[in-house]
């Protein structure tokens, strides 16, 4: 079994209860798939997976996951700009200053592939007002052109750890 091979699939092995078999659990848009897979029943720990990896593939050929865009588009219930993935931001470094002292920001942010999200500022002193929540607007809206791919909750869980540099890998090895 490999790592994608158990995504959605979860051991369920209680003895109290007597319950051992597969888990099965996948959420598209609101809606969750559930269904448990007994070795009992299927005939062993072996079979009760095969049963439930064919029952989430099946899940997920017929309710495939949102895309990056998709994703993207949500609006979340703390949206004060109007814009999804765009709002004005006080550095906070100037935050406690004076009025005329701070410093505003428009900022737009979009999803990475790997989870990681990207951000760029445009100063409301530079561009002015609208002229800052325009490039924001301009910059998310390219962004969002050239993402691809589907939206993966666990990107960030499963970030491969930086590998050593060469100078690094040589410190640590024995005798140098």
């Amino acid at each position: 079994m490999t790592r994608g091979s158990v995504y959605g699939i979860s051991r369920v092995d209680n003895d109290a209860s007597r319950t051992h078999g597969w888990l099965v659990t996948i959420q598209r848009r609101g809606v969750i798939y559930r269904k448990h897979f007994s070795d009992g029943v299927f005939g062993g720990k072996r079979k009760a997976f095969a049963e439930a990896k064919s029952y989430r593939d099946e899940i997920i050929a017929n309710h495939p996951p949102l895309s990056m865009q998709e994703y993207s588009s949500i609006r979340k219930k703390n949206n004060r700009s109007g814009v999804v993935g765009v709002c004005r931001y006080c550095a906070s470094e100037t935050r406690d200053l004076p009025e005329d002292k701070q410093r505003w920001f428009w900022v737009a942010s979009w999803p990475l592939p790997d989870g990681r999200r990207k951000r760029v500022k445009f100063s409301v002193k530079k561009y002015g007002e609208d002229g800052a929540f325009q490039r924001a607007l301009e910059a998310r809206e390219d962004a969002l052109r050239k993402l691809g791919g589907h939206f993966d909750p666990g990107a960030v869980r499963r970030r491969p750890r930086r590998s050593a540099t060469k100078d690094e890998a040589e410190a640590k090895r024995p005798g140098a």
